[in-house]
């Protein structure tokens, strides 16, 4: 088994080097976002603000979030709520750009969020885990062998 030893390394460094490369290319996707919109909405209890805004690469881009006093708070889609505590009641207007023209943005409570995970990079992480699987089974089946 043990000339096996030097493979699994470097298998395993494979899975690694290229578990990070995708993590990066997903997160770090070129993006260009040409469309501007506005929509309002006022806050409530447990404000989430919530899209489909992304490309292909998977890439969430920030969106910026003006409120009635003017200042200027910066979260991410998908439901993230807003970083700082607003009153309840407060207006807020979601300046936000869009990369494709049937994106859509809105304000919603906790209630009309429904929780979303990105499919793609747990894909990524089964189809991973899958191939390593395979290998190292192969691999001690090999060295169970005879021979």
């Amino acid at each position: 088994m043990s000339r096996y030893v030097p493979l699994m390394e470097l298998w395993a460094l494979l899975v690694a080097l290229s578990t990070g490369v995708a993590v990066i290319v997903r997160l770090h996707a070129g993006y260009t976002r040409p469309y501007l919109e506005v929509t309002t909405g006022v806050v409530t209890e447990h404000t989430f603000v919530y899209g489909d805004e992304h490309n292909e690469g998977g890439y969430v881009p920030t969106l910026e979030f003006t409120i009635a006093t003017g200042r200027l708070v910066r979260a991410k889609a998908k439901g993230k709520p807003l970083s700082e505590p607003v009153e309840q009641g407060t207006e807020v207007s979601v300046l936000y750009r869009r990369d494709r023209p049937d994106s859509w943005c809105r304000l919603g409570t906790l209630a009309d969020y429904e929780q979303e995970a990105d499919p793609g990079i747990w894909q990524t992480c089964l189809g991973v885990a899958l191939v390593s699987g395979l290998f190292l089974g192969l691999v001690a089946l090999m060295g169970l062998l005879p021979g």
